[in-house]
């Protein structure tokens, strides 16, 4: 899959791309066929221009016509970004499901990317990123998943509550309902511990740890990440995920979201 990305984008932009790493569930040895998307970080020796923006943009057309799923989604970065802390907001481009953006709204670009990188990042092209210096301070990654579960989730929570408490309650999709549970689940854990984990990995966590209440909903989760199924859930469904995100958010901004 990703000979064949290497393929199209080096003929597009030759020598563009110098280094290709792996991360997300497949580097996290979480891989689910027909579900997962690849997670990569490119990196190009300079911050890509609009010109480089504009060869990418014709190499991911190029691609989808030639092999449309999985997706391939990550930010391009330069070899200098990964020499200091994340910098969120960094004019890069990023690549998320059909649309390639070029602009500062990169989500991935964060401390937790960083350490994923490091820590269990594969090589497809380019030196090991454990020799790369990349910088993974725990303080900031736990500060970062504190911030985000205190203002990203905290929001989702509420428009999960909104939506279902609507005239006519919406129906959301399988894959919503995963996210906000398993997503929600990984923060928890890296406040916690400082490390990473994948989605299965969240599930598994917060079958150790949530309050007995919170099992079938993490254990549906699981299993239709695991299933790859599509489909809708029930709006009751997605307020017990968002009693989860609250549960999530509480636990870690009572235990972590004080000075270090």
């Amino acid at each position: 899959m990703l000979a064949t990305y290497l393929e199209v984008v080096d003929s597009v932009a030759p020598g563009l791309v110098e280094g290709l790493y792996v991360v997300g569930s497949y580097a996290l040895n979480d891989w689910v066929d027909g579900a997962s998307d690849i997670d990569i970080v490119a990196v190009t020796a300079e911050p890509a221009t609009d010109d480089d923006f504009e060869l990418l943009r014709s190499a991911h057309a190029k691609l989808s016509d030639r092999q449309p799923k999985p997706d391939i989604d990550g930010p391009y970065l330069a070899w200098g970004d990964l020499l200091i802390e994340p910098a969120t907001g960094l004019h890069r481009p990023w690549k998320l499901g059909d649309e390639l953006h070029h602009d500062g709204d990169c989500f991935e670009i964060n401390p937790v990317l960083w350490f994923s990188l490091a820590k269990y990042g594969i090589a497809v092209r380019g030196p090991d990123p454990r020799i790369l210096g990349i910088p993974t301070d725990t303080e900031a990654r736990i500060r970062w998943v504190v911030g985000n579960l205190q203002t990203y989730w905290s929001a989702v929570a509420r428009q999960v509550d909104d939506a279902c408490r609507g005239a006519e309650p919406a129906t959301f999709e399988t894959a919503a309902f995963v996210w906000c549970v398993l997503g929600s689940l990984r923060l928890h854990y890296t406040a916690f511990t400082g490390d990473v984990t994948s989605k299965r990995g969240a599930g598994e966590h917060g079958l150790r740890v949530a309050a007995t209440q919170f099992h079938p909903t993490i254990r549906a989760a699981m299993a239709h990440r695991a299933a790859g199924e599509l489909g809708e859930v029930s709006a009751e469904q997605m307020q017990r995920a968002a009693s989860l995100i609250r549960w999530c958010t509480t636990e870690v901004t009572e235990a972590v979201s004080k000075p270090f």
